[in-house]
């Protein structure tokens, strides 16, 4: 997958994180645990932080030469 690709994907997640964990708190998920629904929406949070964070870096070596 290119950079492009990568972030899109990666912003992609991190907004539907963002908005998907209280939806899903408000609605569908209601009946479980807030705790283990809260991390399991952080785990997904975390990994689009890192795609992006890691595909910043890519870059910059790229650049660099």
């Amino acid at each position: 997958m290119n950079t492009r690709g990568r972030l899109i994907l990666a912003w992609t997640l991190l907004i539907g994180s963002t908005i998907g964990w209280p939806v899903s708190a408000l609605t569908f998920a209601k009946g479980e645990p807030m705790t283990v629904l809260g991390l399991s929406w952080l785990a997904i949070t975390l990994t689009a932080v890192d795609i992006l964070m890691t595909t910043t870096v890519r870059n910059e070596q790229e650049s660099n030469g």
